[in-house]
């Protein structure tokens, strides 16, 4: 009679997810969950936290190095040290916007790519499969993943939530929300609808563009602010009277001061330049 009860009682989500697991060698997709954390491991243009970590202390080691070679002192070595562990942030910080910057101009491509599937006959998750060898090459790793997950039965809705997660953009929350609705409805005018939001993305990927050149100078201008003082001091350096001057204690009391304010200059600065994102209104639906 145990036996029995423990037949008939339900599952629980937890365990079903732990079967899923065992049975297909990793865990199936679930609305709940936390897409970027579940794929921060397996994302090839992703930088892991242990990874920058080791290039900021390769960096500020090697700034202190230059310093202390340069000056003479460990104490005036300490600021180039710690600019140089700020240089790997910087860099992928940068890389993650170029690389954010270079998805969102290719969905014009890739729904020329869906639009011409289609028209052609074929289904929304056949569509996405062939964007795996018909799409640009930056996102065929994306969607390799999406129709091997297909092949291992994964449904297409958790597909779409797998791109809305990879791609971290307004503009795939809303291609995304379009294949849902078609997909659930049966709607026949997908291709125009998805015609129709192209032609807008179009437009607001060239408006976006203006606006990055418009407030490039003060981006640019932020870096040469903050870099240009320690330029300075470098060739100042080759002086015996300015490295004797930094090396007391009102020396290190001002140059610490230096860094600091070189610092807040350049997050003022790029704060200023910074391009406002959409929000992504159905990133959260995704997840619902």
């Amino acid at each position: 009679m145990k036996l029995l009860n423990d037949r008939q009682r339900p599952m629980s989500k937890s365990a079903a997810l732990e079967d899923a697991r065992s049975a297909n060698g990793r865990a199936p997709y679930s609305r709940t969950t936390n897409w970027r954390s579940t794929n921060a491991e397996s994302s090839a243009f992703r930088v892991t936290n242990p990874t920058l970590r080791k290039a900021q202390l390769f960096y500020g080691l090697f700034g202190m190095a230059v310093g202390a070679l340069i000056f003479g002192s460990i104490f005036l070595a300490i600021p180039l040290g710690a600019l140089g562990a700020i240089f790997p942030i910087y860099r992928s910080q940068k890389r993650a916007e170029r690389r954010q910057r270079e998805l969102a101009r290719i969905w014009p491509e890739l729904l020329d790519h869906m639009i011409s599937g289609l028209r052609s006959g074929l289904s929304i998750a056949e569509t996405i499969s062939s964007l795996s060898k018909r799409g640009p090459e930056i996102s065929r790793s994306i969607f390799q993943q999406c129709q091997a997950d297909m092949v291992a039965g994964t449904d297409v809705q958790q597909i779409l939530n797998f791109i809305k997660e990879e791609f971290n953009d307004p503009i795939a929350d809303q291609v995304c929300e379009v294949l849902d609705f078609a997909r659930g409805t049966g709607s026949r005018d997908t291709a125009v609808t998805l015609r129709t939001l192209g032609d807008f993305i179009r437009t607001d990927i060239a408006v976006r563009g203006e606006i990055h050149a418009k407030l490039g100078w003060v981006r640019n201008s932020a870096v040469i602010a903050a870099a240009a003082p320690w330029i300075l001091l470098a060739i100042l350096a080759s002086q015996p009277t300015t490295i004797i001057a930094y090396k007391t204690s009102t020396g290190i009391v001002i140059l610490s001061g230096g860094v600091l304010m070189s610092l807040l200059a350049y997050v003022w600065m790029a704060k200023v330049g910074k391009v406002h994102t959409t929000p992504r209104i159905f990133a959260a639906a995704g997840r619902a």
